[in-house]
Formats: structure tokens, sequence, C-alpha cells
């Protein structure tokens, strides 16, 4: 017997410098993200975003409402990410979900609240019909939709996780270490993160962290610069550049 359902998952992008400052209901949290899906209708059944806190100490969790909005192109912008949603017409849009605080669990986690849409969650919705452009997908039997995220509450990712560490200009794998700042850095970071400085330099990709309060956090790649303008400097603020992931489910 064929499976007739299947999920798609996509760690959505939200660049350090724009998480450097909160978020506002009506701002634009992430701009058109392209999501690959078999070809022809599927039914969107539910779906789930795992969200990370508030870089502060015993974290604050962002359990916060929010829209998915889905469009089978992505020729007209949302906007830009930390700014107010950009009103432009579009006849490409194929539905929305709107999240309430209802749809987080009654004990979310701190360090990923977890938001759940379908017909029997606490905020229900009907299925929405997705299909995409059938000239669109990357892999045959494909096809390629968009999705942006919209916030209706006051997302904070901004963070006292700061670098104390001079030697970190290396193209080679490296340690960084945290300031500390009397927190549990392990309850911001995890094994696949891709950290960026503030102002979006990358650091590197999260391959294992010691310490709860100082790292050091292990690299699998680090920033290259000795002094050149990719350099990431001691006292910098890193980010998790996705720190927001949805799962969908559908039926074909």
């Amino acid at each position: 017997m064929i499976n007739k359902f299947f999920t798609v998952e996509k760690r959505l992008t939200i660049a350090a410098s724009k998480q450097h400052a909160a978020f506002a209901a009506g701002d634009v949290m992430v701009d058109w993200t392209a999501l690959q899906i078999p070809k022809g209708a599927s039914k969107l059944l539910c779906a789930t975003a795992l969200i990370r806190p508030k870089g502060d100490a015993n974290p604050t969790d962002n359990n916060f409402a929010f829209c998915l909005v889905f469009s089978k192109t992505n020729t007209v912008s949302l906007g830009t990410a930390n700014d107010p949603v950009a009103h432009g017409p579009s006849n490409d849009f194929i539905g929305a979900l709107d999240f309430d605080t209802a749809n987080y669990g009654v004990t979310s986690l701190q360090s990923t609240a977890i938001a759940h849409l379908g017909h029997d969650s606490a905020n229900p919705t009907t299925p929405l019909i997705v299909q995409g452009d059938p000239t669109t997908g990357d892999n045959v039997g494909f096809d390629t939709i968009y999705v942006g995220m919209i916030a209706n509450g006051s997302f904070d990712f901004t963070s006292i996780n700061v670098i104390n560490d001079a030697d970190i200009n290396s193209t080679e794998v490296t340690d960084v270490v945290m300031a500390g700042s009397s927190m549990d850095v392990r309850e911001h970071f995890a094994v696949g993160d891709v950290l960026h400085a503030q102002d979006d330099v990358l650091l590197g990709t999260v391959k294992s962290i010691t310490d709860a309060a100082t790292g050091p956090i292990t690299l699998t790649s680090a920033t290259s610069g000795a002094g050149d303008a990719t350099t990431v400097a001691n006292g910098d603020t890193i980010y998790n550049i996705n720190p927001i992931k949805i799962i969908l489910g559908f039926e074909k």
C-alpha cells in the first residue's frame, strides 16, 4: 500500500542583524522561502513550528501568534524582515494559516516553543489545498511553492550570547569561548546550527558544545579573516540564523 501522507520540513532563515532587535506585530519575519512538494494538488492537513527563544538567561520563549502565507511565486515580496509587511497585491497567493497562542503546548519548552495547527488542535483550521506551478520544480516530479511568515506578536531573539575569545580568525575547525553571561549556552545553540555575528558575518556551524556557561562551541567550519572585513570580533553577539523550523503535513 502506498503511503498517501508526506511531510515537508524547512528551516527558515532570519539574518542575525534582523534578530538583533525585537519584532513587532505586523512585521515580516521571513520573506518568501521555496518549498518542494510533489506535483499536483495536495491537502495541507497540519503545520508545526519550532521556535527558538530569546537569547537571555533561563530563556524567554517566543510563543506569540503568527501567520504562515503561501504563494505560487516569490514575485511580490512580503517586505523586509523586521519591518512592517508590504501591501502589494498578488494573484499568486495560495492561502494562509493563522497561529495564535492557543496553538502552543501548555508546557511549551522554553528553549523551543512548539506550535501546532490542524483540524484537532486548540485553534483548528480547515485543510488547505496547495498546488504549485507545474513548470517550477527543481526536480522531476516536484513543484515549487513559497512560504513566508508574518509576526502577530512581539517575537524577540535578541541575545546576550557574546564571544569572549580573541583567537577566532581562522579558516580551520576552531573552538569559540563565550562570555558566559550567567546562563547555559546549550539552551540556545544545538549541533548543526549556523552561527553569524550581529553584523551578518559567518562564524561557522556548530559541531559540539562542551561547557554550559562558556561553551566552548566547536565549529565544523570557521570564519576566515585574520583582520579583514570578514573577521568576527571578540565581543560580538552571535545568533543562530535559522531560529524557526516548520514541518508541514500533507495528504496526496
